[in-house]
């Protein structure tokens, strides 16, 4: 039996998400801090009620938006937010550690992504796993002509172009990884606001390590020699072009975990030296952003992988 403060409880956060959701439409800057906040409800609705509550809380939301924005709004609602928002407060009742949570929601995430972007070709008929080649060149033309009109040399345009066109032709390929790694920084931020909200009225939700304590298992380093002999298999056959292809974006995402555990590792010296926050914060943003510290990062990160560089030199004031 349902009690009538669930209810009322469900009903408000429902009602609180689908307003979140619609401010974040409609409001130009501040919707980016309300699209932040429109899955903390959602969250509360899963960890407080049972599953069978929660999603019927959703479909309460969802039809709120459908109302008010259309069946466009209302699939980027319920696949956007919702799905992932319901699955993040389930399953931070039934997992006693962040990490797993976090594990989970980035495949709640990717799934409930794959399905939006079915939505959407369904609803605008706009195909968003393929791109014209000759939209996107007159698009990137008209882009450079907007810049030679301010004086730019041709030589330097003309490379500039070149090297943009064959960044977006190489985007096909690489659109697995792309969509992991948003599905896993939309699941991140996500719970990381929402356990913030959770906390702030009363509740609770797993932890998760601080960043300088963050570690990546070894068997990503067999994911790395996997990638590396995957091109090798059926060289010049359609299986062999598949496998490049998996072998491409296994590799980019290994690239990304090892660049995650190095500025990890940094940070975790940082606070060992007792740097400072913003000093420290400084430093992780030209590592990230500058070539050649990235990839030293990279370096560190795979070597910390492997030999556990923060155990050897004790944990210390970190």
């Amino acid at each position: 039996m349902v009690s009538t403060r669930n209810m009322v409880e469900a009903s408000l956060l429902a009602g609180l998400a689908a307003a979140l959701f619609l401010a974040a439409r409609f409001l130009p800057v501040a919707g980016i801090a309300f699209s932040f906040l429109c899955p903390a409800p959602l969250v509360v609705l899963g960890l407080r009620h049972s599953i069978r509550f929660a999603t019927l809380g959703l479909i309460a939301a969802t039809a709120i938006v459908l109302m008010l924005s259309g069946p466009t709004g209302a699939a980027f609602f319920f696949l956007g937010f919702g799905v992932l928002g319901v699955g993040l407060g389930v399953l931070a009742g039934r997992c006693s550690r962040g990490v797993d949570v976090i594990l989970y929601g980035i495949l709640v995430s990717l799934g409930s992504k794959i399905l939006l972007m079915v939505a959407a070709k369904a609803l605008t008929g706009v195909d968003p796993f393929s791109m014209d080649p000759k939209e996107i060149t007159e698009v990137v033309d008209r882009i450079f002509a907007f810049y030679g009109t301010f004086g730019a040399s041709s030589d330097a345009l003309s490379q500039a172009r070149e090297q943009v066109m064959a960044a977006l032709r190489l985007l096909p390929t690489i659109f697995p990884t792309i969509l992991i790694m948003a599905s896993a920084l939309d699941c991140y931020l996500s719970y990381v606001v929402s356990a913030a909200v959770v906390r702030r009225t009363g509740g609770d939700m797993p932890s998760l390590p601080s960043f300088s304590e963050w570690r990546f298992p070894k068997s990503v380093l067999g994911a790395l020699v996997v990638s590396l002999l995957l091109p090798f298999l059926g060289q010049d056959t359609e299986w062999g072009l598949f496998a490049t292809k998996i072998a491409i974006n296994l590799k980019m995402c290994i690239h990304v975990v090892f660049l995650l555990q190095g500025v990890s590792l940094l940070w975790f010296f940082l606070r060992r030296w007792s740097w400072k926050a913003p000093f420290g914060a400084i430093i992780i943003v030209m590592v990230v952003f500058i070539p050649l510290f990235s990839t030293v990062a990279v370096m560190a990160g795979a070597g910390d992988m492997w030999f556990d560089v923060r155990n050897r030199v004790g944990r210390g004031s970190a």
